[in-house]
């Protein structure tokens, strides 16, 4: 049993690195994982704020900066974060599909409870699609944005270094499943994130746990804001639950009370310090998920997906299309269920960067918004995407 978690651990490991956690500093990866974060900001409905987040978890060779660890363990501030989801589509080119409904036959069994369905693919004309409640009202909406090609400069590379740096720094001292927030008292940190336009001085730094059992995956989600607390253990023809890790929600906007109290108490301590002290930290209770990735494998296939989810707050959310992009929308025969599929660029080049496969739909029985990816890989393919839509919209 220890030598299989051992694998599954070594498996997610590698699986990590080649994400971004390794001994090099992949700048572009990051800066567009940062644009990425700014348009979800600027389309979320509501005016939320967004945090930042992704940006890659590699580090530089530095010198370990001073830390100061606080056994303190804040409250839950709240039950659930309710954030409004609104994603940067994939770049999508649907191949020779045509306009109007395609019907496409079973796939077989596709949940471990063997239900079968079918799918009807509507694409239309202009590439508009609407996701509606029982009600009739519209909850999910595509349109079609022109996202900017990211960039990169001297001044962004260096502060992404040392981000990068003091973060693994935190990470250090976080056993798994352990989160922190952490503030960086660096006269050229500071600078370049005030020149940059990044007025995040508190930064969050979460260790991310890896579980290899299904069981204990499901109530660990469902037991941290409910989050998908009805994952499936099996998907079709054999493709079994394999391992998962989550990302945990910053528990705080800068908006928030409690973000300014414990920000000015970092400020405080790093005004009173007389020994150069560059970091301090103090770990805090995790209280919500942001995110989760789940491994399903069948022999030496395997099947990566992201799930995200976002309760829904009124109005409508937003999902983009970039330019020269068409999307679908999925009906699910069985349910009657609907969905937005929205797939990745079968081209290469500057303007598919951010080039992903992306199902969208509205979970009524839980007001949420629900969406998953298979990040930048775009490894599955669309009989697989049309297993996972039956899989996992029920």
């Amino acid at each position: 049993m220890v030598g299989q978690r051992s694998c599954v651990e070594e498996k997610m490991i590698k699986k990590m690195d080649a994400l971004g956690n390794c001994d090099e500093l992949d700048v572009k990866a990051a800066v567009m994982n940062r644009v990425m974060a700014i348009h979800d900001q600027q389309k979320t409905m509501g005016g939320e704020m967004t945090n930042l987040r992704d940006e890659r978890e590699s580090f530089s060779e530095t010198g370990d900066p001073v830390m100061q660890k606080q056994a303190k363990i804040l409250p839950h501030p709240s039950k659930f974060r309710k954030r409004l989801l609104s994603g940067v589509s994939a770049a999508v080119l649907l191949g020779m599909l045509g306009f109007g409904a395609l019907q496409l036959s079973g796939l077989g069994d596709l949940t471990e409870h063997g239900s079968q369905s079918t799918i009807d693919i509507t694409q239309p004309p202009d590439g508009a699609i609407t996701l509606v409640n029982s009600g009739g009202k519209a909850i999910v909406q595509t349109v079609h944005y022109n996202t900017p090609i990211p960039s990169t400069s001297p001044a962004i590379e260096k502060y992404l270094s040392l981000l990068a740096t003091y973060k693994e720094q935190v990470l250090a001292h976080l056993n798994a499943g352990e989160m922190a927030a952490y503030y960086v008292n660096d006269t050229e940190f500071t600078k370049l994130a005030k020149g940059l336009g990044y007025g995040n001085q508190l930064q969050f730094a979460f260790s991310s746990p890896v579980y290899s059992n299904h069981q204990d995956f499901v109530k660990k989600l469902k037991g941290t804001g409910d989050f998908w607390p009805e994952l499936p253990s099996i998907l079709a023809n054999g493709y079994e639950f394999e391992y998962a890790t989550f990302k945990a929600a910053p528990p705080y906007w800068p908006i928030d009370k409690e973000y300014k109290e414990m920000l000015e108490q970092f400020l405080k301590k790093a005004k009173v310090d007389k020994t150069g002290q560059k970091l301090f930290m103090e770990k805090i209770a995790v209280n919500a998920i942001e995110s989760a990735e789940v491994t399903y494998h069948k022999g030496d296939q395997t099947i990566e997906l992201s799930l995200n989810q976002s309760t829904y707050m009124g109005g409508i959310s937003q999902v983009s299309i970039l330019e020269g992009q068409t999307a679908e929308k999925w009906s699910m025969t069985g349910t009657g269920k609907e969905a937005v599929f929205i797939a990745a660029s079968t081209e290469k080049g500057e303007q598919t960067w951010s080039s992903r496969n992306l199902l969208y739909w509205y979970d009524e029985a839980s007001q949420t918004i629900r969406s998953l990816n298979d990040g930048l890989n775009e490894s599955l393919t669309r009989e697989q995407w049309q297993v996972i839509a039956n899989s996992f919209i029920r």
